[in-house]
Formats: C-alpha cells, structure tokens, sequence
C-alpha cells in the first residue's frame, strides 16, 4: 500500500476531499545535482495535490488522514498510461521495416501507434473513472497527540 498524509478540505457522502503536500527526498539524495528530477521539482511551485478519496471511517473537515492506494492498481494504471503508448509508438515504427518500407513511413506509422496508444489508455480511464478499486482510501486518522517524543526513566 503506497500511503500518503492529508489534510480533510471537505466531506461528501462517502468521500472525502483530501489535500496532500509532496514531498521529494531529493534533499537527502547524492545525484541530486545531476538529476532531472530534482530540477523538476525545485521549479515547481505545486506541491500540494487535492484527491477524492473514499472515507470508511467518516471523518471531519481539518482531520490529518493518511490515504492510500494499492501498489497493484497503480502499477496497472501505470501500464495503460505509459505502456500502451509506447507499445504503439515501438509496433508503428518497427512495422514498416518489415516488408521493407522507407524511415518516412516508418516515422508516420510511429506517431499514428502512439497516437492510438494513447486512444487505448484515454478510453480505458473513461471506463474505469467509476471504478473505485482506482480511488485512494482514507485507512486511518492520524493522532493529535504524536508530536511530542515520549521520555522514558529508568530507576
């Protein structure tokens, strides 16, 4: 379960509307200098991110949550959104080579594979935009009371 924390902005029934604040370990990484994800994330001004997530335990607005999602929805999210597309763009460039065709043929072939990649992964996120397997859930709220270290004495 890949878990977040999150403040509660407001409630429907059975949902909640949970805003997180993204926080990268770039800061704590070595390759940081050299890596295009930390220059990424130093432009970006947004770090915070609303989600619709189902809430089981019915919270209240200004609660700090964790919400959370499967690792297996999001890796077959991933597939449809990065996958397929890439499928497409590699079948439509290599399909032309193989009755001989010409790299400009192959070049249009490519762009319409990924084109219609990206068709695949477009209707499969309309058909699956119900599915609440794809939503994150609330699993628990977090304490109030954890912010202080306790101190233990020995006699």
């Amino acid at each position: 379960m890949i878990e977040e924390t999150g403040r509660v902005l407001s409630i429907e029934e059975g949902f909640a509307e949970v805003e997180t604040v993204r926080t990268s370990s770039c800061t704590s990484c070595r390759a940081r200098h050299g890596c295009g994800h930390h220059a990424i994330a130093q432009v970006s001004s947004s770090n915070r991110m609303r989600m619709r997530a189902i809430d089981p335990l019915t919270v209240k607005v200004g609660q700090s949550v964790v919400v959370g999602i499967p690792e297996d929805t999001l890796l077959q999210a991933s597939v449809w959104m990065y996958l397929i597309p890439l499928l497409g763009l590699v079948c439509g460039a290599v399909i032309p080579s193989l009755w001989g065709g010409q790299s400009d043929i192959a070049v249009v072939f490519a762009i319409v594979g990924f084109a219609g990649g990206l068709f695949l992964a477009r209707n499969k996120s309309k058909q699956e935009m119900n599915n609440l397997d794809y939503y994150p859930k609330i699993l628990r709220v977090e304490s109030l009371h954890d912010d202080h270290i306790p101190l233990v004495v020995t006699s």
